[in-house]
């Protein structure tokens, strides 16, 4: 569902130092946003065979500078939830402390929307399928050789016509 909402439910006290989520505001609704939500916002990591973690960018001062926005946490505590739309450009801050953060992630979607199979129900079949999705699928397509038909962001941001920062490696 393109309606979809994300939930997500810090378990304690979790202060930024520990990791919290950030979000970008504006990016689900900002014009600036709309070419970035038309290519990389309907983006399927499975489905599109994409190689690495997904990430447009590890550097969100890159995003503020491409498309302006400002980024947004702060410290959460037990009892706290942030709702935010699927289109909005999220993150984790980096935890640099010893302890370990615990939070869930839930979605919801209107119930009239139809459902991604994947996640819901019996997911035996979606896991036999998921089994040999994305970079593992195009090396059995290909017989092992799947260089040539690999998917990553660097290339998928070249060609969406957005720039790819020198010395960054983005697999």
């Amino acid at each position: 569902s393109n309606r979809l909402l994300t939930c997500w439910v810090p378990l304690g006290q979790i202060p930024v130092e520990m990791g919290t989520v950030a979000v970008c505001e504006g990016s689900h609704r900002l014009q600036s946003f709309q070419q970035l939500r038309k290519t990389y916002g309907a983006m399927d990591h499975e489905r599109d065979g994409l190689e690495g973690s997904g990430w447009f960018s590890e550097d969100p001062q890159e995003v503020v500078s491409l498309f302006g926005g400002q980024w947004k946490t702060t410290d959460f505590g037990a009892g706290d939830v942030l709702i935010f739309p699927m289109n909005s450009l999220h993150m984790s801050t980096t935890n640099t402390t010893n302890r370990v953060r615990i939070s869930a992630d839930v979605r919801w979607q209107p119930a009239e929307d139809s459902i991604d199979g994947r996640y819901v129900g019996n997911v035996n079949e979606f896991l036999k399928e998921a089994a040999v999705s994305g970079a593992w699928k195009a090396k059995e397509q290909t017989g092992g050789d799947c260089a040539k038909d690999k998917v990553t962001i660097k290339g998928l941001r070249a060609q969406w016509g957005f720039p790819v920062p020198e010395g960054v490696d983005l697999i």
